[in-house]
């Protein structure tokens, strides 16, 4: 997936610019220099200016499950990597391997709707760990989507059952994730997540609507939780895949939005 990103980004550049300019401005007028900083989804940096960054904190730790993004984080950290950059290869959820070692037992036995109601989330690498902030790249609407091609994956078409338990195990994996930046970081944390997919065409006025998050979680994601918000409503639109580019006949735009949390303490 994150060879195809880097793909639609060289075929989309100028219309992905603004998205990630906004991205960019928004954790850096929202980070608090010092310490240790985590980068969940970090990707192949587009989102960052990674060497604006490195001034900042005494360690970066880069975290991403795509290893192909190792050559981009050394090129850009130079003479940085490994000494206050640290590259970690590594699912952030901390549970995809272990939901999915189950999943064509419980499917051979008829019991898959079962077996995804009765998975929990376990922490990730990052939430064990004293990390003084933490910035989530577009993950919390990503990661359920991973967990999806899975399941889809081993199980094919499912039934009516089975397809609300995968969708509640999604949710669990959102939920998770907000939990963990809200919860885990010792100073702050910031997100940056899809909430709704649009699918357009230009000769339509109406757009196809599609929520990216579960509605409980995204009702959280825009509430404080006893965490004090730095940022009221910061939402843009990112022109993901332009019509005629990818497609002659729709296109596809996202909304995202930004929130920034610090301890109450």
């Amino acid at each position: 997936m994150g060879k195809g990103i880097q793909a639609r980004y060289s075929r989309c550049a100028p219309h992905w610019e603004p998205h990630l300019s906004c991205t960019r401005a928004f954790i850096e007028n929202h980070i608090q220099p010092g310490g240790r900083l985590a980068i969940l989804g970090a990707g192949r940096l587009l989102d960052i200016d990674l060497p604006k960054l490195l001034p900042l904190f005494s360690e970066i730790h880069l975290f991403d499950a795509d290893p192909s993004v190792m050559p981009t984080w050394r090129r850009v950290s130079g003479s940085a990597f490994r000494e206050r950059v640290f590259p970690r290869v590594s699912d952030v959820t901390g549970s995809l391997s272990m939901w999915s070692t189950g999943l064509g037992r419980a499917k051979k036995n008829g019991e898959l709707s079962s077996y995804l109601e009765s998975l929990t989330v376990n922490q990730g690498l990052w939430e064990l760990e004293s990390f003084d902030g933490v910035i989530s790249l577009n993950l919390i609407g990503q990661i359920p989507l991973y967990w999806r091609d899975r399941v889809l994956d081993v199980a094919g078409e499912l039934s009516a059952e089975e397809e609300p338990a995968l969708l509640s195990s999604m949710a669990r994996l959102q939920a998770a994730h907000l939990d963990g930046l809200r919860e885990s970081p010792k100073g702050w944390s910031i997100a940056i997540t899809d909430t709704e997919y649009y699918t357009y065409s230009v000769d339509q006025s109406e757009w196809e609507v599609e929520p990216a998050l579960d509605g409980a979680v995204l009702r959280d994601f825009r509430e404080s939780r006893g965490r004090r918000v730095q940022s009221g409503d910061s939402c843009w639109l990112w022109h993901l895949a332009p019509q005629f580019i990818e497609s002659e006949t729709e296109g596809e735009i996202h909304r995202v939005e930004a929130r920034a949390w610090r301890n109450s303490t």
